[in-house]
């Protein structure tokens, strides 16, 4: 991240690419945790219940956290991950598989809104979820500096994803502009055409009254 302003432009044409709203999907359980304590990572909620981060990579479940208060946080499980971790260990530059886990796990995932649909509808096979769906225009505003762009779902390693090459790197800053996001790969040689941005993750939580005021609706 490179630490300044956002330009207008910059973030102008981020907002046109994604849209006027952007969504995050998570447990029905956790909407009491996020009123209480904003919408975090995992590994912050980790923190937050005294437990080491690292220790919850690679979670073949869903995992049940009690915070401070009483609220629980139900954690998504790392099985796209687990069955396509030969892939894991292999084709991302300076991770294995739980370093990529844990990586993973600091940020917190959102998806514009036809993506958000289709993930929302892949964890409600085996959880009773929520969407949340957030303004882009404000968020962009609000949150710009810990705000990234990726042009796939980073955490899959199943199918398609098993020959998706990535780092550190796939991740670009909303500061550095869309043109900089689209060019990102073609710049390494591993795909011919500009990128379209598929998942955002936003690596600073949300305190409750952000999320108050940013949040348009659950669904």
């Amino acid at each position: 991240m490179n630490g300044s302003t956002p330009g207008r432009g910059a973030c102008n044409d981020v907002l046109r690419a994604i849209g006027p709203h952007m969504c995050h999907v998570t447990a029905r359980s956790n909407l009491d945790g996020i009123v209480e304590h904003g919408l975090c990572s995992a590994a912050d909620l980790a923190r937050r219940c005294g437990r080491a981060p690292k220790d919850m990579a690679l979670r073949r479940d869903r995992k049940v956290l009690t915070l401070p208060g009483g609220a629980t946080a139900r954690l998504n499980h790392q099985l796209p991950i687990l069955h396509g971790r030969r892939a894991a260990d292999t084709i991302v530059d300076g991770f294995d598989a739980r370093g990529w886990a844990c990586q993973l796990d600091e940020r917190i995932f959102l998806w514009p809104a036809r993506r958000g649909e289709a993930f929302g509808r892949s964890i409600a096979k085996d959880a009773d979820s929520v969407t949340l769906w957030f303004d882009t225009a404000r968020l962009l505003g609000r949150m710009a500096d810990h705000l990234w762009l990726a042009p796939f779902n980073t955490g899959n390693f199943r199918q398609g994803g098993a020959r998706a090459q990535r780092g550190s790197w796939i991740y670009r800053p909303v500061t550095d502009g869309l043109a900089d996001f689209r060019s990102n790969r073609q710049r390494r040689g591993l795909v011919k055409r500009p990128d379209r941005i598929v998942e955002i993750s936003l690596t600073a939580p949300l305190p409750p009254d952000m999320v108050a005021d940013l949040l348009l609706a659950t669904a």
